[in-house]
């Protein structure tokens, strides 16, 4: 099954250890918090380290859910784990939500 809604976050933080704790922090939690979110419809979660924009301590995420519902059902964990992220290490996040047209996988 494919996913039916993609959501893309940028995230850009002050410092490169503010982005390196985030990534820290992630790891610390995740297995906790994707099997419930997986439960909701979440189907993936790709986070990388944008580097080719030198002096920017930046984050690509792309989040991938069954259909709407999965989304708005995972939303209020998301708005959750990003009020706790925030107060830690504040930075300035872009959402892009998009329903998926197109999905050529070549491997």
């Amino acid at each position: 099954m494919s996913a039916k809604l993609i959501n893309f976050n940028t995230s850009d933080f002050q410092t490169e250890s503010d982005l390196e704790m985030s990534f820290y922090r992630w790891q610390e939690r995740k297995e906790e918090l994707l099997p419930i979110l997986k439960e909701k419809g979440l189907m993936r979660v790709a986070t990388t380290r944008v580097w080719n924009k030198s002096g920017i301590f930046r984050t690509g995420t792309l989040i991938e859910y069954e259909d709407e519902t999965a989304y708005k059902n995972c939303l209020p964990f998301w708005q959750e784990i990003e009020k706790i992220a925030q107060e830690k290490r504040p930075r300035k996040i872009v959402s892009n939500r998009g329903i998926v047209i197109f999905d050529d996988v070549l491997r």
